[in-house]
């Protein structure tokens, strides 16, 4: 694993033995995060900035250079031709 996703677990797993939970991580609400739908993932990258890990998860994207989905409070999911003409 690298570095920032090190960090990122360890983060989550503080988190979670406190008591704590991500905004991703609540059930049946991660599916807006991965949706294939620009809307759902511009209220999943609203919903990220009461997160409590929101500088360590886009540090780990940043990474892992993730180009899909929602982490650390942007949709980096790429952009095709046919997003632009919809």
């Amino acid at each position: 694993m690298r570095p920032a996703s090190e960090v990122l677990t360890r983060a989550l797993v503080v988190l979670a033995a406190a008591g704590g939970r991500v905004p991703c991580g609540e059930y049946g609400g991660h599916a807006l995060w991965t949706s294939d739908d620009a809307e759902d993932r511009s209220i999943a990258a609203d919903r990220c900035h009461e997160c409590m890990v929101i500088a360590q998860c886009g540090a780990a994207a940043d990474e892992n250079d993730e180009q899909h989905h929602v982490w650390g409070g942007t949709d980096r999911t790429r952009k095709t031709r046919r997003d632009t003409h919809a």
